[in-house]
């Protein structure tokens, strides 16, 4: 009879057991231990645009050039506990250098100085950018940023540089000579109107899971509004939602004067910029479309700087832009609203507005409230015309042109859609 002996373990064996015992505890540890959570989401934005040709800008047009220490100031839409800045002067600027930069809360003095905090990029104070239309993202910093506050952008630019032209709504403090990054208030500062430097913030906020993007031309970008802080129905729709409670929702505006769906203008076409100004938004989960009015505007028209008319477009022409668009986000599972195009009749813009291009319009719209292409429909439209002649802006909401709302008009826009499609 064979008797079988147990042995205890060789060295070797001995040292495997107790090595795994101690990985296993610290296993059991890290489990135990929670893990830090991130919930990066952006909440304001703006798009980087094109500079207008010299030969197609209004006479006196000139592109803005920003020297020393640019500030811009902004409205978030919701705030969070971590902050930082995306910079992107856009495909026109091939050479950006930054010697240092701060952000901080505004208040009615200027900024809250015990809130300024220096923004680093890679873990360096400075930048230098040399490669058109690349967006560089700051490192995160901690600062306690409420809903809807105003913060303030400070960079101190080491080369001057010339950006492109934007709407009213877009300013840029500038002030020439050294650093005042971390100043209280800019000294012999001027105000420029101008595409900004700063093409997003991003805020960390556990509880934000919706982010919206407005996206669209000058109706959206705020063009006709008198305060720079509130740039169209966007912000109005912003501010309404956090009045109702909705902290879990912020809103961006990528919306560019004079962009058209198609082709390239003020600013890349929309099917060309989507992908940056929709796709790569972070926590993007909704795109609400208004875009298109400048497409029928300018179709059939010899415009400054061109020696041949654009393209007669029709109806068919935007609609198929759109299912384009629906198509892209919905790869991403991004939820698409369409809104209907605002009138237009009455502009002083020679051969823009028409009453054959007005049918054009109706036409789109009626595709996008009875297609079933979009998942929801905001009708801005109906929000904003005058019922006694639809084709025209009712004259309460007209900002002057005809073609742009007021601020109440910009108002009526936001209160015509209904909260329940974002809760």
């Amino acid at each position: 009879m064979t008797r079988t002996s147990l042995r205890k373990p060789s060295g070797v064996l001995a040292l495997l057991a107790s090595s795994a015992a101690l990985m296993l505890a610290a296993c059991q540890t890290m489990e135990a231990q929670p893990v830090p959570s991130e919930n990066w989401v952006a909440t304001w934005a703006s798009s980087p645009s094109l500079p207008v040709p010299p030969e197609a800008a209004p006479r006196g047009m000139v592109a803005p050039r920003l020297d020393g220490t640019v500030r811009y100031f902004m409205r978030v839409s919701v705030g969070g506990e971590r902050v930082r800045i995306v910079l992107d002067g856009g495909p026109s600027i091939d050479r950006l250098s930054i010697g240092s930069a701060s952000i901080a809360l505004a208040d009615a003095d200027g900024i809250d100085t015990g809130t300024i905090r220096s923004l680093k990029f890679s873990g360096r104070d400075d930048l230098l950018l040399l490669s058109a239309g690349a967006p560089v993202w700051s490192d995160p910093v901690d600062l306690e940023v409420p809903d809807g506050s105003v913060v303030a952008v400070s960079l101190y630019l080491r080369e001057p540089v010339n950006i492109a032209q934007a709407d009213p709504q877009l300013i840029a403090y500038v002030s020439p000579g050294a650093d005042q990054t971390r100043s209280q208030k800019l000294e012999n500062s001027k105000t420029l109107v101008g595409q900004p430097l700063v093409s997003a913030i991003h805020t960390d906020n556990a509880d934000v899971d919706r982010v919206i993007v407005a996206f669209g031309d000058s109706i959206t970008d705020g063009m006709g509004s008198q305060d720079p802080l509130m740039r169209g129905w966007p912000d109005y729709l912003a501010q309404r939602m956090r009045a109702e409670g909705m902290d879990d929702v912020a809103i961006v505006n990528h919306g560019i004067g004079g962009n058209r769906l198609l082709q390239d203008s003020v600013g890349q076409s929309a099917l060309a910029r989507f992908d940056r100004d929709v796709l790569a938004m972070p926590g993007v989960t909704d795109v609400i479309i208004l875009e298109g009015i400048n497409d029928i505007g300018v179709s059939g028209l010899v415009m400054p700087g061109r020696t041949e008319p654009y393209d007669a477009l029709t109806a068919a022409d935007i609609t198929a832009a759109y299912t384009q668009l629906i198509d892209r986000a919905h790869a991403y599972g991004i939820r698409v609203i369409g809104a209907t195009l605002t009138p237009d009749l009455g502009s002083p813009f020679p051969g823009y507005a028409t009453e054959e291009k007005d049918i054009i319009r109706n036409e789109v719209n009626e595709w996008i409230r009875n297609s079933g292409a979009f998942d929801a429909v905001i009708d801005f439209d109906m929000a904003v015309r005058d019922p006694e002649n639809p084709a025209y802006l009712a004259e309460k909401y007209n900002s002057g042109d005809r073609i742009h709302p007021s601020d109440v008009g910009y108002m009526a826009m936001s209160e015509s859609i209904d909260l329940d499609l974002f809760r």
